[in-house]
């Protein structure tokens, strides 16, 4: 006759109450984590491209503006209001740009550990001022006679404020970031500072790399839909022969419109450059008026926040010139 087999020994009251605890120190780890956690709130998507490198999975990184909102034309829901409230810090691009901001921060609630931080501090001596649409050539190949006098006796206000679209003015205000960071969530300083550290190269390279592949560009004249290529300009040596918008969210008068054509031809420019958040049918009929192309170059006001947004971007941005400006 065969022995049975054995029963399996079932676990004791003293081991069913090890496991609960075990499983209870683990939530509760779990827990604390995730309340160690800060959480940082942004308003650009390059912002939030350069908070998410610096911050890793120490923080939570969120966006204000949805992904096909513009700073131009962002409003307040309830729910952004409730995520402005719980931030730890909020990271602005400033400069005239996102007000909106400063006034509902100080409408708001006060929360009295909340950062607030305008990540172009400290750019202000390099700032482009506010120029006549066609008149932008010495500002924009670096002339330092002319960025001397457009950057005095100016306020925050006027400047133009596409600064991240120059990778080293980029590196200026992803450091303000990393300052910031450290200063909120000293417990997580080290990483945000090595995580840092490896994003300001990566920022490098794409300087390098954007330098190396329009150096020896013969044709260096371009015209955009607005003002914001100045910056990229001035550090890459294009020329800004003109802007297709002479006030932003206006349409170009006709007067405009001619000194703009006559700029083009005067200055043989091939192509004009629209952009993603705007339609093209304005740009396409100068361009076809004046026999020259059009391609797309993107300001990175808006899309889908994320970790690569703002390199992939620009990278994107590099490809367009290149294949255009041949």
């Amino acid at each position: 006759m065969q022995s049975s087999a054995p029963l399996p020994i079932l676990p004791t009251v003293n081991g069913h109450l090890t496991y609960l605890l075990a499983l209870l120190l683990g939530l509760l780890c779990v827990l604390k984590s995730q309340a160690a956690e800060i959480r940082i709130l942004t308003t650009l998507p390059v912002i939030h491209s350069w908070a998410a490198n610096v911050a890793g999975d120490a923080a939570t990184v969120e966006s204000l503006l949805p992904a096909n909102v513009g700073p131009h034309d962002f409003q307040f829901r309830p729910s952004d209001l409730r995520k402005l409230a719980a931030a730890d810090v909020v990271l602005m691009n400033g400069l005239g740009l996102d007000t909106w901001l400063t006034r509902a921060v100080t409408r708001g609630a006060s929360k009295p550990s909340r950062r607030v931080v305008t990540v172009t501090d400290g750019l202000q001596p390099q700032l482009i001022h506010h120029l006549t649409p066609l008149a932008m050539d010495a500002e924009t190949t670096g002339s330092e006679k002319s960025h001397s006098d457009h950057t005095q006796n100016h306020g925050d206000e006027d400047a133009n404020p596409h600064v991240w679209l120059d990778p080293v003015f980029a590196k200026h205000c992803v450091s303000n970031i990393i300052q910031a960071l450290c200063q909120a969530d000293p417990a997580h300083a080290d990483g945000y500072t090595r995580r840092g550290a490896t994003y300001l190269q990566e920022l490098d390279q794409l300087d390098t790399q954007i330098r190396s592949s329009l150096k020896d560009l013969s044709n260096r004249r371009i015209v955009t839909f607005h003002d914001a290529f100045p910056y990229f300009c001035r550090r890459y040596d294009l020329q800004l022969v003109g802007v297709v918008e002479e006030v932003p969210s206006v349409d170009p008068s006709p007067k405009y419109l001619a000194q703009l054509s006559r700029a083009i031809r005067k200055q043989q420019v091939r192509v004009i450059f629209s952009e993603p958040q705007f339609h093209p049918r304005l740009i396409q009929r100068l361009a076809s008026d004046l026999s020259i192309g059009v391609a797309e170059l993107d300001v990175l006001e808006t899309g889908s926040a994320s970790r690569t947004f703002y390199i992939d971007g620009l990278r994107r941005n590099l490809r367009t010139l290149e294949s255009s400006l041949r």
